[in-house]
Formats: C-alpha cells, structure tokens, sequence
C-alpha cells in the first residue's frame, strides 16, 4: 500500500490562512542552546487569520506550509472513518501582521466551521529500507535531521518565455521513499512519521476517498509505501 502526504496545490481561487499562535514552550529559553532546534510543540486550537485575496474556502486549507490540515466539516465526515487523528479546534483572530481583515472568515462562508486534522498517530520509518540519510543528530537534546530521495516533489524554476516561476512536479522513483510498518500504524489511515515530524501522511484508502469526493484545494504526493 503506497503513502502519501497532503499539500497544498497553491491554488489561487481560494482564501490562504496563516497561523498565528498555538504553540507551548517546553524550556524557558524555547530553543536547544546546542542545535537551535525548537523545543516548543503544538497545542490546541490551532490559530489563524485570513489573508486578503480569495473570498472562497477551500474544502482544505493550509496555513502552515504542510505541517496542518484544516478541513471543512464535510471532509471530516467522510475521513474521520479512517483513523489516526481526532478534529481540532480553530480559532480565527484578526491578522496583526499584515492588512487587518474585519470578518472572522471570508464573506461567502460566514458561519463555516472548520476542523484543523490534529493527528494523533506518529510511526517511525523503516530506516533501511526507506532511501534517507541522517544529516544531523544533536548531542544534547537528540533531534535529527534526514534527507529524504526520490520522492514525488515540486520544484519551481524561472521561465524566460513567460517571465515568471513555473512549477515543475518530479514523480516518485521506483522503490524510493519512507517504509512504515503496517502493523505500527494499528489500522491509522493519516499518520506522522516521527522522523520527518512537520508533514500529515496518508494511505491510498484516505487518498481515494477525498479524489471521489472531489474535495477541492489538495494534492497528494507519492512518498513511500508501507510492508
């Protein structure tokens, strides 16, 4: 069974959120004074303000690069059969960094209420099998760091015939990837992987079931395969 991570299509027809708080520092100083990585973690809800632009949301949203899932309440009743998450909550505030947006949501979904997928299941990767090298592993709070190859990807490079960034998608190589245990994942269909903590995985069943559904402003991205 493959896996797959949620992203973001970077579609302009719909409203773009950011996040604005929910975070909990472990240590007084918020950092690993060795490595500088964060030692703060997510708390609930998730907080976020609207951007100027798009009145429309999106049946997904994707306010943090990746590392959350908002969905609407239709798309949560079709995953939650699946497993591995429970729903979040989602505070909206005005956007103090940028244009202050008055509405608490886009105008044309007043009232909408949205779901952030807080995800409660996190597996390790099979290290030998999966195609990934440590980068870095810190001495004193033991974070590490793993590249990870031959995954599907996006990359972006100017286009002189057009003047602007186009985005360019390389698939997957065959047998390339992150390797989970179907038995670690204990019948989750949307998992972390704890080495690779800031991207939300999925299997072919979750993946299935949103393409049928034809829920709007996602992609999947091809990233391994489960044993």
């Amino acid at each position: 069974m493959r896996i797959w991570r949620f992203s973001d299509p970077g579609d302009e027809r719909f409203a773009v959120a950011v996040r604005r708080g929910a975070w909990s520092e472990q240590a007084a100083t918020g950092v690993c004074t060795a490595c500088s990585a964060s030692r703060q973690v997510r708390v609930q809800p998730l907080v976020i303000a609207w951007k100027p632009g798009s009145d429309i949301i999106g049946d997904f949203t994707w306010p943090g690069f990746d590392s959350e899932v908002v969905v609407t309440g239709r798309v949560l009743d079709v995953l939650i059969e699946y497993g591995g998450f429970e729903p979040g909550g989602i505070e909206i505030v005005d956007d103090q960094d940028g244009p202050v947006r008055r509405t608490p949501a886009p105008k044309s979904h007043e009232g909408l209420l949205l779901h952030e997928l807080w995800v409660t299941t996190a597996v390790h990767m099979d290290r030998d099998r999966s195609t990934v090298e440590l980068e870095h592993s810190c001495s004193q709070c033991r974070a590490e760091r793993w590249e990870l190859y031959g995954v599907e990807h996006w990359d972006s490079r100017f286009d002189h015939d057009v003047k602007r960034l186009v985005r360019i998608k390389t698939d997957r190589l065959p047998g390339a990837g992150i390797y989970v245990s179907e038995a670690h994942l204990t019948n989750a269909g949307i998992f972390r992987v704890a080495e690779f903590p800031a991207w939300v995985f999925c299997t072919d069943p979750v993946r299935d079931a949103v393409k049928q559904e034809g829920f709007s402003n996602v992609e999947f991205l091809e990233m391994g395969e489960t044993f």
